[in-house]
């Protein structure tokens, strides 16, 4: 039978998540990824013939999304790599020792290769050699802290030439910038980067230099990390590093069980509107259209009036 460990990994989660005080969460600005979402975001990479797989997990935790990704890898769903390789990034050492032996397991069963950092994704992926346009997968859950504008990471990420406010919409700019073409980043992340001045540097960056192809919203601001009590909206994305923008699909449910998923289609224009200067994100929920539509409109149409 295929080696198949994210239940393991969800039960590592379940036992070490109560143990990790509060302060020590915010701090490190992480929050771990149950089962089931981490299945769901595994299941929107589309099927692969490469032959060799290079997948990036930075904020790896106790590993679920990486074991999600090899899951269904090791039943040949829509994967058929000849072999793979996993760089995951953690820097607590009680979750590397639990990433390190899930890992290690999968090595053991499939053509595998794995490195665990410990080191800060933002200084080793900005500052140290790692080897550009290498990643041909990434999937993340990256910390959602704000980045403060004097800090070093700040500093670091200025000298890549990326602009954002927080660690999350820096780990996905920097996941991009280490993608082959064609390279696919699935990642879960606050809403916050969909609008807003702030994130305006991290949207163009995003939009320039991959085609957005799914997004998925819950309904439920609380139920995607409910063991955690996170209260923030988040969104799921997948991005094609410098795809070719078409269509977008569409996801929404209410929470992580996906009991009441619901899939459309969207054209490019309803999700990023041609005449936006901060190119905000809208993600319907419907195939009609939304109020932030008929307002553009309104505004449209006040501005020729009086024009």
């Amino acid at each position: 039978m295929p080696i198949q460990l994210l239940d393991h990994a969800d039960s590592i989660r379940r036992a070490v998540a109560p143990g990790i005080a509060l302060k020590r969460k915010s701090a490190l600005g992480q929050f771990m990824t149950p089962a089931s979402v981490a299945r769901f975001m595994a299941s929107l990479f589309p099927q692969s013939t490469l032959e060799t797989c290079v997948l990036l997990d930075a904020g790896a935790g106790v590993g679920a999304l990486s074991c999600a990704f090899l899951d269904r890898w090791a039943v040949s769903d829509g994967f058929t790599f000849q072999k793979a390789e996993v760089d995951a990034y953690e820097i607590d050492a009680n979750f590397r020792t639990h990433l390190s032996a899930t890992l290690k397991s999968y090595s053991e069963r499939l053509p595998l290769s794995f490195l665990v950092h410990s080191d800060d994704f933002i200084e080793a992926a900005a500052l140290q050699s790692l080897t550009q346009g290498r990643v041909t997968h990434a999937i993340l859950n990256p910390p959602y802290k704000k980045i403060n504008s004097l800090s070093n990471h700040r500093l670091i990420l200025r000298q890549v030439g990326i602009e954002t406010v927080n660690l999350y919409s820096a780990f996905v700019a920097l996941a991009l910038d280490r993608m082959k073409p064609g390279g696919q980043l699935v990642a879960i992340i606050p809403r916050s980067f969909c609008n807003g001045p702030y994130y305006r540097p991290f949207r163009e960056f995003l939009l320039n230099r991959a085609a957005l192809c799914h997004l998925h919203l819950f309904a439920s601001r609380t139920k995607a990390f409910r063991d955690d009590d996170v209260l923030q909206e988040n969104v799921i994305v997948r991005l094609e590093c410098g795809g070719i923008q078409g269509n977008v699909t569409v996801s929404n449910s209410t929470d992580d069980t996906f009991s009441d998923l619901v899939t459309h289609e969207q054209p490019f224009d309803r999700i990023v509107f041609p005449d936006d200067p901060e190119r905000f994100i809208h993600v319907p929920t419907s195939l009609g259209r939304n109020e932030i539509e008929l307002s553009n409109d309104v505004r449209i149409s006040s501005h020729e009036n009086a024009a």
